[in-house]
């Protein structure tokens, strides 16, 4: 990872931004923020740079995120450029999207003009309406039902989620397995037309994503029309996971990635809640030798559910 990235915007917007990236995508190293207060200077934030650049031994190269083209964030990045020492660049019109693509990048080692790139061209790509997003969905459904269909739906990744299509899953799991399809799997959820609605509205533009009941998975799952596909599957519970293995769905691994704490559920990590329904679920999977992982995104490192569920159970006696 050759490439530092500092964020600098007016107020501390830059750290809230920051933090949003680590919510869906998981720490980020090399990453700085530098914030700009009232009553500074354009030589307060050189200095901040200068100490980020001194403090890290920073020798290498640095893209300064800003939000304002001619602001002062801007203007004290402009003067580190005089540096010959230090390759630098300054992005301004800072966005969410744009940053994320350019944080998943480094870590695939990107070059550094590579990385600019992509931050200018998702940085444009992102900001889009519901009607543009819709008609790229269905210009791509009518594309794929011209190709030629391959052997079996690949399902690339099994996930518990209760938040179901959201940041973490869109850009984060979605880009690690190459993701064409995602499928909810829910009986009452599918029947809800306006949360069908939204969750359809919020996937990414290039994947296609639907709501469903078990019944109708199963059907989607044995039809040819989506074998070869690469498919993300997203449950809100256990229980339906073991429905669909029972009616012929092959599955090998289950992440668990997010289970809201309610009432009568106990709390086991800082995203997951269980019942004793769940965790009866949960060793039902485990003796079906399949594989539960807890990850919120795909770098986190992975920790076994049944583990964890053990040293609960454990603790008691």
């Amino acid at each position: 990872m050759n490439t530092i990235i500092i964020i600098c915007m007016h107020g501390n917007l830059g750290i809230e931004i920051l933090k949003t990236i680590e919510l869906i995508i998981g720490k980020q190293k090399n990453i700085f923020t530098v914030s700009f207060l009232p009553g500074e200077n354009i030589d307060n934030l050189i200095n901040k740079y200068n100490k980020i650049i001194k403090t890290n031994n920073i020798h290498k190269k640095i893209i300064f995120f800003v939000d304002i083209m001619g602001g002062s964030p801007f203007n004290a990045a402009n003067k580190i450029l005089n540096n010959k020492k230090i390759k630098c660049d300054i992005i301004s019109g800072t966005n969410i999207p744009m940053l994320l693509e350019v944080c998943m990048s480094r870590e695939e080692n990107k070059k550094f003009d590579e990385l600019i790139h992509i931050a200018l061209n998702t940085g444009k790509k992102s900001i889009t309406n519901i009607k543009k997003i819709k008609k790229i969905k269905n210009n791509n459904i009518q594309k794929k039902n011209k190709k030629i269909n391959y052997k079996y739906m690949k399902l690339m990744l099994v996930r518990i989620d209760d938040r179901l299509i959201h940041g973490q899953v869109s850009t984060g799991w979605s880009k690690e397995f190459k993701i064409s399809r995602i499928i909810v799997i829910n009986d009452d959820i599918s029947k809800d037309k306006i949360r069908v609605k939204l969750l359809k509205q919020v996937s990414p533009p290039n994947i296609n994503s639907h709501v469903v009941n078990i019944k109708k998975f199963v059907k989607v799952y044995n039809n040819p029309k989506y074998f070869g596909e690469k498919v993300l599957l997203l449950f809100t519970n256990p229980k339906d996971i073991i429905r669909i293995i029972k009616k012929g769905v092959k599955i090998n691994s289950v992440n668990i990635g997010g289970m809201s704490y309610k009432k009568g559920k106990k709390q086991i990590t800082d995203a997951i809640s269980v019942d004793k329904k769940d965790i009866k679920s949960f060793y039902e999977l485990h003796k079906m030798n399949i594989e539960l992982e807890i990850r919120k995104v795909p770098n986190d490192k992975k920790m076994n559910l049944i583990d964890i569920l053990d040293n609960i159970i454990n603790k008691k006696k």
